[in-house]
């Protein structure tokens, strides 16, 4: 059993050491693959998410008096 988990851990060691793009080992397809989707999915939702900020400091600085509420 001990070989088993050494054997598991040195790969894991030698797969990926951090999720940092420069410590990536982009050679291999499914970390390329799997990289490139979570950081494509994290930069919809920070440019959604500033969108939303942004419209909202316009909105306040507008100075509408018509509130939906």
């Amino acid at each position: 059993m001990w070989g088993a988990g050494e054997f598991l851990c040195e790969g894991l060691k030698r797969s990926l050491s951090s999720m940092l793009p420069w410590d990536i080992p982009w050679y291999d397809t499914s970390h390329a693959i799997f990289f490139a989707a979570l950081y494509g999915a994290l930069s919809v939702i920070g440019i959604g998410l500033m969108a939303a900020v942004i419209l909202a400091v316009k909105r306040l600085k507008s100075g509408e008096n018509g509130s939906h509420h």
